[in-house]
């Protein structure tokens, strides 16, 4: 035991003692999550969004002005055109678009889909999608209640009956109610892009560092270090568990300090305690063993910085660090299923939103116990002793 402890302080502080680690285990992180998450902007400002109405019927306007309603969205009126090129220069997050015909068969009882565009980079675009669902919904509901008055009480038009149900609903005296969502952990703060870019960065940089960490098994063994550690009075057994203890604490002392700065810094809220420490132990249980199974693939540290690098970024897009994957296709994000960072990036999203504990994140926990078995084994199997 003492032989594993004391092997294990030494290769951590053999890691801290290196100031570029500073720089990519901490600084970058938060550089990344600033300039990719919009944090240095603050505040609550509206999504600017353009609305392009090629049905310019009653229908299409009142819904416009129930969205207007919405104190997020920011809706400018615009051409199509115009539109498009304002998204392009991203001076508009996204374009609400009433297709022509939309009131027509929204008065028919037909299905009258809305077509919201965005850029990858909106996060809260599948809300402002359902939001302008429901309120077409609601449109839908409102027309077919305006002919059937039409139909019983005779008289006016349709139309003239809807207007009249909206003026009602807008001047009728209503109920508000202060929507909190409560959990066992307290109250709970909605996933915003800054959150979820912190917990992306986050999650990057720490599968960075630990592949680039794991590398220095290749390094002792090119320096002869590996060599005297298998002459000195310890087992195998012993010099690999206190390598794979120093990695696995070196990943922990990183997203416990990246965890405290977001916190300070930029107000994220992590979430439940127990639920962090195990989705996070079993996150790092996984990256430790695919660096070592990396290492175990190649000759040089070189080699598995230039391999691990080119690893983690693809798996990073894959599984949502870079963007939210309600925006790709239904293809890729069965693709996602297959890399750890998704299963991470949802169990934190479940205690961030959702305010959820440990029993809310096991199978995202079981997934990446899961890899990391996989991961560990074959890595374990590709460790060369002579």
């Amino acid at each position: 035991m003492i032989q594993i402890i004391t092997l294990c302080l030494h290769e951590i502080r053999r890691v801290f003692k290196n100031r570029r680690s500073w720089l990519v285990m901490f600084l970058m992180p938060v550089l990344f999550t600033m300039i990719f998450g919009g944090l240095a902007s603050g505040g609550t400002s509206k999504v600017p969004l353009a609305v392009v109405d090629l049905d310019r019927s009653q229908l299409s306007s009142w819904v416009t002005q129930e969205l207007k309603a919405d104190e997020t969205l920011d809706l400018q009126p615009m051409g199509e055109e115009a539109a498009l090129e304002a998204l392009r220069k991203k001076r508009i997050a996204g374009i609400l678009q009433f297709p022509s015909g939309y009131g027509a068969a929204l008065a028919s009882g037909a299905q009258a889909d809305l077509t919201f565009r965005h850029g990858p980079d909106l996060a809260i675009a599948k809300v402002i999608q359902l939001t302008a669902e429901d309120v077409s919904a609601r449109a839908a509901v409102q027309v077919q209640a305006a002919q059937t008055w039409n139909r019983l009480g005779g008289g006016a038009a349709w139309e003239e009956r809807f207007d009249e149900l909206a003026v009602a609903q807008a001047s009728s005296q209503r109920i508000t109610v202060e929507e909190k969502t409560v959990t066992p952990s307290g109250f709970v703060k909605r996933l915003d892009n800054k959150s979820e870019r912190s917990i992306g960065f986050t999650i990057m940089f720490v599968m960075i560092s630990l592949l680039s960490v794991t590398g220095t098994m290749l390094e002792a063994r090119k320096t002869g270090v590996w060599y005297r550690l298998l002459a000195a009075p310890a087992s195998k057994l012993q010099i690999l568990t206190g390598y794979l203890l120093a990695f696995f604490l070196i990943g922990w002392i990183q997203f416990a300090v990246l965890m405290e700065l977001s916190s300070l810094l930029f107000g994220v809220v992590w979430g439940d305690w127990l639920g962090q420490i195990v989705l996070v132990s079993a996150l790092l249980l996984c990256v430790v063993g695919l660096g070592l199974f990396i290492a175990g693939l190649v000759k040089t540290q070189e080699q598995q910085g230039a391999i691990g690098t080119i690893v983690i970024i693809s798996t990073c897009m894959l599984g949502g660090v870079y963007w939210p994957l309600d925006i790709v296709s239904d293809t890729m994000q069965q693709i996602a299923n297959f890399v750890p960072q998704k299963w991470a990036m949802e169990g934190f999203a479940r205690l961030l939103a959702g305010g959820g504990t440990l029993a809310d994140i096991g199978p995202q926990v079981g997934v990446l116990l899961a890899f990391a078995a996989v991961f560990l084994l074959a890595g374990v199997t590709r460790v060369k002793y002579e």
